[in-house]
């Protein structure tokens, strides 16, 4: 709604907003799902991944990045969340080597992000299967490509589509016969992560693997009617669960991470995954982590709302798929390139849709040479344009339920609606970058009865707490600039 051109309708649809949030019924919706703190507060987590660097990189780290990196975070664009890309090339070099000197890298990192405020999933990354090919992943000794030839291609998702690649992909799926051995290895990689690594205090859990490629089956449009549903069924499921089973025998209580296939999940169409299983006692802890990216802007072209449907498909198949899964979500991937037309706009409708949907999200990407990507330059100084739309106000621990938030860039209006439930403890932090969006100031208000709530500002962190009336089953919280006129019904 922040990039609607007329005042006269931003101000109308605004005030439907205000009446519609406060007549919503504090109803259950069975679809959904938060990650939690150890407070029983439901977490909303915004951050950036960290960082396609580490691909090319001979340690496969984020070298460039210095403590002060880490820290401005959380201290120049209020992020509390990082997706911090690790690669199995580094971690197992040798079949059943673990190096431990790379964990203990990094580690060192985790140190630093857990300093700034910052939880961390570890995203264990690959594209095109192996640096063998043309991008990363995979040890040399894992590529089982059968002799099929390989031909570099000058876009780098165009290899996948190199019959060596194909097979090597289809080796690692077939989970019995002569390459049984890559996906216990893979599981067991895992594994020794979480038993070095998942006692860390930054870390919240585990990206099993990035954007996986199907191989043989791959279908670009991902038909109902085509090979993907068995392959996701058959196939997919199944290597999700072993490696779950694996994490768990190390860690029961980090949260794992699961994604969609590579390619046409991320522009809005169908996945067929089915619903995952967490051995772990008590509630599970798995998480939706889709990945968002137009073609058309991935392909250089400019956005034209009109015309892209990208954000509207995808929020459809992705509340389908919650629906089936019951998990939290989360958008593990979604960015622009500098210079794209209007793409600021895509990445505003991208946000504002994550809002709709409760979700946290991982931009890509945060490194000084990401391909335009980045919300930093070569030097390390922001790109403001860019980062002004990335950092917006977002409760971050709500001590309750929420049922909707929303911020409008265009107002600076933030509003968000949430109900009380047993076994919550602290009060709910928001966070409001008012050295960004409001210089003159905010204002808060809260539905609870007046002397029944407070709130305090801390200033250095830019985080707003609210202590609410145990009293009332839902309130409603609404942050503005001072001196704004707050629309009435």
């Amino acid at each position: 709604m922040g990039y609607l051109h007329s005042p006269t309708m931003r101000r109308t649809l605004l005030a439907l907003a205000v009446t519609w949030l406060a007549a919503l019924p504090a109803c259950d919706d069975p679809h959904l799902r938060f990650i939690t703190d150890d407070q029983g507060r439901a977490l909303i987590l915004h951050g950036s991944n960290l960082s396609s660097f580490s691909k090319s990189d001979p340690n496969r780290l984020p070298s460039w990045l210095t403590r002060d990196d880490a820290l401005r975070l959380s201290r120049d664009w209020n992020f509390n969340f990082v997706r911090f890309l690790i690669l199995w090339d580094a971690l197992e070099p040798q079949p059943g080597q673990i190096d431990a000197a790379y964990l203990d890298a990094v580690e060192g990192y985790l140190d630093w992000l857990h300093e700034a405020g910052v939880r961390v999933v570890l995203d264990m990354h690959q594209d095109v299967y192996s640096r063998v090919f043309c991008c990363d992943g995979a040890p040399p000794w894992a590529v089982r490509d059968d002799g099929q030839p390989f031909q570099q291609q000058p876009v780098w998702f165009a290899n996948y589509f190199q019959p060596a690649v194909i097979r090597s992909w289809d080796n690692f799926w077939a989970a019995a016969g002569p390459h049984a051995d890559l996906q216990q290895h893979f599981a067991a990689a895992w594994a020794a992560v979480a038993a070095r690594l998942g006692s860390h205090p930054a870390v919240l859990g585990y990206d099993v693997l990035n954007e996986p490629y199907p191989g043989t089956p791959f279908d670009i449009l991902n038909l109902p009617s085509g090979p993907m549903p068995a392959f996701e069924r058959d196939l997919y499921a199944p290597f999700y669960q072993r490696v779950i089973a694996a994490i768990r025998a190390q860690d029961v209580d980090g949260w794992i991470f699961f994604e969609p296939t590579y390619g046409m999940p991320a522009a809005g169409r169908a996945s067929f995954l089915p619903r995952l299983a967490d051995p772990r006692p008590g509630e599970p802890r798995l998480a939706y982590f889709p990945h968002l990216y137009s073609i058309t802007l991935e392909g250089g072209g400019g956005y034209q709302p009109a015309i892209d449907k990208t954000v509207a498909d995808w929020e459809v198949r992705r509340r389908e798929d919650l629906q089936r899964h019951e998990t939290p979500m989360l958008i593990g991937e979604f960015g622009v390139t500098d210079g794209v037309g209007d793409g600021l706009i895509f990445l505003g409708e991208v946000l504002d849709m994550a809002d709709r949907m409760t979700s946290g999200w991982t931009v890509w990407d945060y490194e000084p040479s990401s391909g335009g990507y980045s919300f930093i330059d070569s030097q390390k100084n922001e790109k403001t344009a860019k980062a002004d739309v990335l950092v917006r106000v977002y409760p971050r621990a709500v001590s309750g339920e929420p049922i909707s938030y929303r911020y409008y860039p265009g107002e600076r209006l933030f509003l968000l609606l949430f109900k009380e439930r047993a076994g919550t403890s602290g009060p709910t932090e928001i966070s409001v970058p008012a050295s960004r969006h409001y210089p003159g100031g905010f204002d808060v208000f809260c539905s609870d009865p007046a002397g029944t709530w407070s709130s305090s500002w801390d200033a250095t962190r830019e985080i707003l707490s609210i202590e609410t009336d145990p009293a009332s089953p839902r309130h409603l919280v609404r942050i503005q600039p001072k001196g704004y006129v707050a629309p009435g019904p």
